[in-house]
């Protein structure tokens, strides 16, 4: 209707007055249609975007990972809990110990294990005992010396607190012994075998290395010698032998240590291969990873996982997913965390153990 009024098209138009008159008139009119319609498109358009599928980075793979409308909601959770990961800091709070022998002293400390009071238990390789201090670093007992008798030690490796029980690697002398908590008196894991007084069923062990306990008291043993992971029962029973010699999902090179998180998953490092391993209860593969990674050596999980590395501690969500990493030390070797709120790092060169409180800002993402 607005070219009958327009002559000479092609050319400049000319207009007479009622024409124009009745031109404007209707341009009036357009305009109001045409603001309309472009409010139209733009509510097509938003009700169209709405179902378009959200893009993101799968960590897992580093492939792209299509999330359907349905999924977006949660996609976003997903990704607001990672960004509030990166927002993790240590502070330090109490450096403990010094290079000697006696109490409070360490010599070469290879792990720990902290309780719920947060007393440190520490297996002071070096001095072929396991020290217990507060948080503070006030000295609270010892037991253990070097020998092959039960309740000696040729350097033990780690030591894990259970409800009543400590558990211990006696590294050198190829063997696990527990302390009952109760009467503090130190025997082998498992019952004695055929092959004499103070040998224990499980003498076939090949330097253990790593232990960790799931949240029914199983006992979960790094058996490096052999390349394997045992589970045995509270009881000492064996449940499985999982790994050999190798680089799969189901082989290790050496491995350091263990560590079970909240949801009885457990984590390896293959220090061999420079990895972490990652299965589940029944010893199933799940994930495994290497990035960031470069000398692994002891790990613990809870809702995060912490591996001491090579002069740091890298922190990796538990799956996989790098967090930050922190610290400035000369070789750290053990690590314990008390519900993901402390952590706790034994340094081999320095002979310390340093105790940080983790904090995660508060920051509501927009």
């Amino acid at each position: 209707m607005l070219a009958a009024t327009i002559r000479n098209r092609g050319r400049s138009p000319t207009f007479s007055r009622p024409l124009l008159l009745d031109f404007i008139c209707q341009l009036s009119r357009l305009r109001f249609s045409v603001d309309h319609y472009l409010l139209l498109v733009l509510l097509i358009g938003i009700s169209a975007c709405r179902t378009l599928p959200l893009i993101v980075r799968s960590h897992a793979d580093f492939q792209s990972a299509v999330i359907l409308p349905d999924q977006a909601a949660s996609a976003q959770s997903s990704l607001k809990a990672s960004t509030d990961h990166q927002s993790l800091s240590f502070h330090l709070i109490s450096e403990i110990g010094t290079t000697g022998q006696g109490a409070g002293e360490f010599l070469s400390p290879t792990d720990l294990d902290v309780d719920l009071y947060g007393l440190i238990y520490v297996a002071d390789t070096g001095n072929n005992r396991i020290q217990v201090l507060t948080s503070g670093g006030d000295f609270q007992a010892e037991f253990g010396h070097h020998g092959w008798q039960i309740g000696e030690f040729d350097g033990p490796n780690d030591v894990v607190i259970g409800q009543s029980t400590l558990f211990l690697a006696d590294t050198g002398n190829d063997r696990m012994q527990i302390c009952q908590m109760i009467d503090h008196l130190l025997a082998p894991f498992g019952q004695a075998s055929s092959q004499g007084q103070g040998q224990s069923a499980f003498s076939w062990l090949n330097r253990p290395a790593g232990i960790d306990l799931s949240t029914n008291g199983e006992v979960y043993l790094v058996d490096q010698g052999h390349h394997r992971i045992l589970k045995f029962d509270p009881n000492g029973q064996l449940l499985f032998s999982h790994g050999r010699y190798g680089d799969g999902i189901d082989r290790f090179r050496q491995p350091t240590d263990l560590a079970v998180d909240r949801q009885g998953d457990f984590y390896v490092v293959d220090a061999g291969n420079s990895k972490i391993k990652k299965y589940d209860f029944s010893g199933n593969f799940i994930l495994e990873w290497d990035h960031h990674l470069q000398q692994p050596n002891r790990i613990a999980a809870h809702g995060r996982v912490y591996v001491t590395d090579s002069k740091s501690v890298e922190v990796f969500t538990t799956e996989g997913q790098y967090l930050t990493s922190f610290g400035h030390f000369e070789y750290p070797s053990g690590i314990a965390t008390l519900d993901d709120r402390y952590l706790y790092v034994s340094d081999l060169q320095q002979n310390t153990i340093s105790v940080f409180e983790v904090r995660q800002a508060k920051t509501e993402q927009r």
